[in-house]
């Protein structure tokens, strides 16, 4: 007798029953621009610095990949090469010696999930679908805990960026209050990782968003949190 597989908890998964907007498309759009759409960079020095991280981001792949066995020599050598690149790029201008701009300042530039020029970020791609708000990302050798797998501080992270730009739906912005995260499965290294998210429920000053991830269209995670506008002096 062959024994029946056990039934798949997120093949009958319900949408999530996200709230209309209490405010225009165009408001909308405008709420979340910190996060996306990602514009194209405004200067030379702007597409060289995303350049520069993503470069930055594979040398950080190589070196959590790499096996030291054999290999001082040739570490040895790349980590003085790299300490004179930082040294060289230290004595640079710094964003904060002056007086940002609102691209300097927005997420999608500097974040550290979403940041084109931020070598931390893998980095996390948001779009905007009406209520909803959905993203992806592939995680690499640099987020990763169990082995294989990405450290639950890394999903943790990556469900509270695409929730503060979900939050949007609520018709304004405010700070995590508080942020469940529930483990379904272990989320994958080297797969992309689709997120979706919206507003269920507004009281006020607070918004209630629902989230959840999902590697190759399984169910991997989900999380709820509350958002809090920080009331007007």
């Amino acid at each position: 007798m062959t024994a029946a597989a056990a039934p798949d908890p997120t093949s009958a998964l319900e949408p999530i029953e996200v709230l209309d907007p209490p405010v225009s498309p165009d408001v909308l759009r405008e709420l979340r621009l910190t996060w996306t759409p990602q514009p194209e960079p405004d200067s030379a020095g702007r597409a060289a610095r995303h350049r520069l991280a993503e470069a930055t981001r594979r040398l950080i792949e190589a070196v959590k990949s790499v096996d030291p066995k054999d290999a001082a020599s040739t570490l040895e050598s790349v980590a003085d090469d790299v300490s004179d690149l930082a040294d060289r790029i230290a004595v640079l201008a710094r964003v904060g010696d002056g007086t940002p701009t609102s691209r300097d300042l927005a997420l999608h530039e500097r974040g550290p999930l979403i940041g084109a020029a931020n070598p931390l970020a893998p980095p996390m791609r948001i779009t905007g679908d009406g209520p909803l708000v959905r993203a992806h990302a592939t995680f690499g050798a640099a987020y990763e805990g169990p082995y294989g797998r990405v450290h639950g501080g890394y999903v943790a992270a990556a469900f509270d960026e695409v929730m503060g730009c979900a939050q949007s739906g609520s018709g304004t912005l405010g700070m995590t209050g508080w942020l469940t995260v529930r483990m379904r499965r272990a989320t994958p290294l080297y797969t992309r990782i689709d997120y979706e998210a919206g507003v269920t429920r507004i009281e006020g000053r607070k918004a209630w968003v629902t989230a959840r991830s999902y590697a190759d269209g399984v169910l991997v995670a989900d999380a709820e949190a509350l958002f809090i506008r920080v009331a007007r002096a």
